[in-house]
C-alpha cells in the first residue's frame, strides 16, 4: 500500500522529496515503512533515489519513459 502511495505521488510530480513524503506528524514506524517502500521501488526500477550528502534529503524521481507531470 505504501509503495502504491509513493509511486503515485512520484508519478504525479516527477520528483519528490522523501522528507515531504514521509514528514509531517507521522509516527516513526510509518517513516520506516515509507523508507522500505522506497527501497523496494528502487529495486524494481520504478523510481530513482539520490542523496547528495550524508544526512541530506533523498530526492525520488520517476523513471518511467512516459513521465509527464500532472498538475491537476
Amino acid at each position: 500500500e505504501m509503495m502504491d502511495t509513493l509511486l503515485a505521488r512520484v508519478q504525479k510530480a516527477l520528483t519528490l522529496s522523501f522528507k515531504d513524503f514521509s514528514g509531517g506528524d507521522k509516527e516513526k514506524v510509518e517513516v520506516i515503512v515509507s523508507f522500505l517502500a522506497l527501497l523496494e521501488l528502487v529495486k524494481e526500477g520504478a523510481v530513482d533515489a539520490l542523496q547528495h550528502e550524508s544526512f541530506s534529503d533523498i530526492r525520488i524521481t520517476n523513471t518511467t519513459a512516459s513521465a509527464v507531470p500532472n498538475y491537476g
